[in-house]
C-alpha cells in the first residue's frame, strides 16, 4: 500500500506542480524574467544605475539581480546580493515587503538546490505574510493587501509542492493555500490548491477524504477553461476511487472511456498564469496502468507503465513509486526477472533519494543543534549581562541618590544663609533709601524756603524803595499794586503752594499735562487757600469766571483715572 501511495505522489506532483500562478508576477514586473529568462533579466537590471535609486528600490534591484545571477549559475555573486538585500528588508521593510523578499530569497535557494534554506525562506515568508494581513484593518481593500493575499497563496502552494516531492505530509500547507485562495476570492487558484490537497490526503491514506475534497472540481470539470487540467482532475478521481475500492473495475474502465484523449494529447499545457509540468503527458498512462492492473489486464497495464517510465528522465520521492508499480505488474504476469530488475531500480533510486534526504536532515539537525546551543549561550550571556547591568544601575542610583540628598542639604543651608543675608541687605537698602529721600526732601525744602525768603526780601526792598521814591498818591498806589501782583510774585505764590501742599501742583502738572499755565496758577492759588475774591485780584478775573474755572478743573480731576484723584479733589472742595 505504501508503494502505491508513492505512486499517487508522483501522479499528483506531475499533474499539478505547475498549476499555480507564477508568483513572481505578484512581486515585481521583472520577477518572471529573473527565473525563466535570467540572462535577459540581468541585461535589463545591469542597465540601471543603483546609485540613482532610493535605498528601498536599490534593495529590490539587488534582490532581483541576485536571483538572476543564481539562475545563471553565478552562485557566489548572487548570494552576496541576496544577503545584502535581505539585511535591508529585515531592518527597514514592512511585514508585507519582508514576506515578498523572503519569497524571492527562498526561490533563489531552490534554484541553487539548497532545499533546506529554501523551505526556511518560504516558511519565514508565510509567517510574515500572515502577520501583515493580521495587522491590516479588516475590510480595507488596498493593492498591498491584495498582493499579500496572493503571495500567501503562492507561498503555501509552493511549500506543499516541496513537501510533496520530498515525501512529507503536505496536507497542512495545501489546506492553508486553499483557504487563502478562498479568502482572496481567487477561485482558479483555489481549484489548483484543492487538487493538490486531495492528492496529499491520498498520499496519507485518507482516500475518502481525498475523493470528497476533489468532488467539487469533478463536478465543475466541464466549465474549467484549462482543458488539460480538467482531464487531469477526472484521471485523479479515477485513481482515488481505485484505491478507495468503492468502484468496480468495470466502473473504472467505463469512466476511463469518458476521458477525452484528444484533449490530453493536443491541449496546451498552460493557460493564463497556470501551467502543467507534465510535459510528457504521461498522467493518462499512469492512471491507465493502475486501472488495468486492478482489472487484471496485465498486458495493457505493462504497456502503459512502460510508456510512463520512458517519459521520465529524473525521479523524486513522489514518482519513484512508478518502478514499484512496474515490478508488481511484471510479477503478476509471471516475469519475475523484469520485476526484480524494476525492484532493483526502485531500491537504487530510493536509496539515492534517501541518502540525499538524510544528508539534508542531518544538516538540518546539526543546524538546529547549533542554533539551539547558540541561543542558549546568548540567553545565558544576556541574563548575566542583565544582572550585572541591574546591579551596576542599582549602585549608580544609590550613589546618585546619596549625592543628590547631600547636595540638596547643602543647597538648603546655603539658601537659608543667603535668604538671611538678602533680608539684611534689603532692610539696609530700605533704610538707606528712606534716609536719602528724607535728606533730599529736606534739602529741597530748605532750598525752596531760602529762595522764597530771598524773593520776599527783594520784594520788601522794592516796596520800601517805591514808597521813598513816589511818596503818597495815586502813582504810589498803582506802583504798589503792580509790584504785589507781578508775575514774579505769582510764581513765588505757586512755589509756596506746591511746597506746603506736598508737591500737589507738581502732581497736577504730571497727571494733567494738557492744562494751560493759567490753569496751573489758578489751581495753585486754590490749593494755597486764596478766596475767590483774592483770586480775582491776583489773576485779573471776574468772580463769576473764578467759580466757573474752579468747577471746570474739579470736573476734569473727578473724571480722570489718576490714583491721587481723591486727594486732589480735597483741595477743590
Amino acid at each position: 500500500m505504501k508503494l502505491l501511495l508513492r505512486l499517487i505522489l508522483a501522479v499528483a506532483a506531475l499533474a499539478a506542480a505547475g498549476c499555480t500562478p507564477r508568483a513572481e508576477e505578484t512581486l515585481t514586473v521583472d520577477g518572471f524574467l529573473a527565473t525563466e529568462h535570467p540572462d535577459s533579466a540581468l541585461r535589463l537590471l545591469r542597465r540601471m544605475d543603483p546609485a540613482r535609486m532610493s535605498r528601498a528600490r536599490r534593495a529590490g534591484w539587488s534582490l532581483l539581480t541576485g536571483l538572476s545571477e543564481v539562475a545563471t549559475g553565478d552562485t557566489l555573486a548572487g548570494k552576496v546580493r541576496l544577503d545584502r538585500a535581505m539585511r535591508y528588508y529585515e531592518r527597514h521593510g514592512t511585514e508585507g515587503e519582508r514576506a515578498e523578499a523572503w519569497y524571492t530569497y527562498a526561490k533563489a535557494y531552490i534554484e541553487l538546490g539548497d532545499l533546506e534554506e529554501g523551505i526556511r525562506g518560504y516558511t519565514e515568508a508565510a509567517i510574515l505574510a500572515e502577520k501583515a494581513l493580521a495587522e491590516a484593518r479588516s475590510g480595507e481593500e488596498t493593492p498591498q493587501r491584495k498582493q499579500t493575499e496572493t503571495l500567501l497563496v503562492a507561498i503555501y502552494h509552493t511549500l506543499g509542492l516541496l513537501y510533496f516531492e520530498q515525501g512529507y505530509d503536505a496536507v497542512e500547507p495545501f489546506a492553508k493555500a486553499a483557504d487563502a485562495a478562498r479568502a482572496n476570492g481567487n477561485a482558479e487558484q483555489e481549484g489548483y490548491s484543492r487538487f493538490m490537497l486531495a492528492s496529499a490526503y491520498c498520499a496519507a491514506g485518507e482516500y475518502r477524504q481525498a475523493v470528497e475534497t476533489l468532488a467539487p472540481l469533478v463536478e465543475a470539470a466541464d466549465t474549467i477553461p484549462f482543458r488539460y487540467f480538467a482531464q487531469q482532475i477526472r484521471l485523479q478521481n479515477l485513481v482515488f476511487h481505485a484505491y478507495l475500492g468503492d468502484w468496480t473495475p468495470a466502473q473504472l474502465l467505463a469512466a476511463r472511456e469518458g476521458i477525452d484523449l484528444d484533449v490530453i494529447r493536443t491541449a496546451p499545457l498552460s493557460y493564463g498564469k497556470a501551467a502543467s509540468e507534465d510535459t510528457g503527458r504521461s498522467f493518462y498512462d499512469v492512471a491507465s496502468a493502475i486501472i488495468f492492473q486492478q482489472d487484471g489486464q496485465l498486458d495493457s497495464a505493462r504497456h502503459y507503465i512502460e510508456m510512463a517510465l520512458d517519459c521520465r528522465e529524473t525521479f523524486h520521492q513522489g514518482d519513484v513509486g512508478l518502478f514499484n508499480l512496474a515490478a508488481e505488474i511484471y510479477h503478476d504476469r509471471g516475469d519475475d526477472a523484469r520485476a526484480y530488475d524494476y525492484m532493483q531500480q526502485f531500491v537504487a533510486a530510493k536509496d539515492s533519494l534517501f541518502e540525499a534526504q538524510r544528508g539534508a536532515q542531518v544538516a538540518e539537525l546539526e543546524r538546529r543543534y547549533r542554533t539551539a546551543n547558540d541561543v542558549a549561550l546568548r540567553e545565558a550571556s544576556l541574563r548575566y549581562r542583565v544582572w550585572i547591568a541591574a546591579l551596576a544601575a542599582l549602585l549608580v542610583v544609590m550613589a546618585a541618590g546619596w549625592a543628590v540628598v547631600g547636595y540638596r542639604r547643602k543647597l538648603r543651608r546655603r539658601d537659608s544663609q543667603l535668604s538671611e543675608t538678602l533680608a539684611l541687605l534689603d532692610s539696609y537698602r530700605e533704610s538707606h533709601d528712606s534716609l536719602a529721600s528724607r535728606l533730599d526732601a529736606s534739602d529741597a525744602r530748605e532750598a525752596a524756603v531760602k529762595r522764597l525768603l530771598e524773593g520776599r526780601v527783594a520784594a520788601v526792598r522794592d516796596i520800601a524803595a517805591t514808597c521813598y521814591t513816589y511818596g503818597e498818591g495815586e502813582r504810589l498806589t498803582a506802583k504798589m499794586r503792580e509790584l504785589a501782583l507781578s508775575p514774579a510774585m505769582l510764581a513765588d505764590v505757586v512755589d509756596m503752594a506746591d511746597l506746603y501742599s506736598d508737591r500737589a501742583v507738581a502732581l497736577l502738572r504730571k497727571r494733567f499735562p494738557d492744562w494751560t499755565a493759567r490753569n496751573y496758577d489758578f489751581a495753585a492759588l486754590v490749593i494755597a487757600g486764596f478766596t475767590p475774591q483774592e483770586i480775582c485780584v491776583m489773576l485779573g478775573m471776574s468772580l463769576n469766571g473764578v467759580y466757573t474755572l474752579k468747577s471746570k478743573l474739579k470736573r476734569r480731576i473727578a473724571e480722570s483715572a489718576a490714583p491721587e484723584r481723591d486727594r486732589l479733589l480735597g483741595f477743590f472742595a
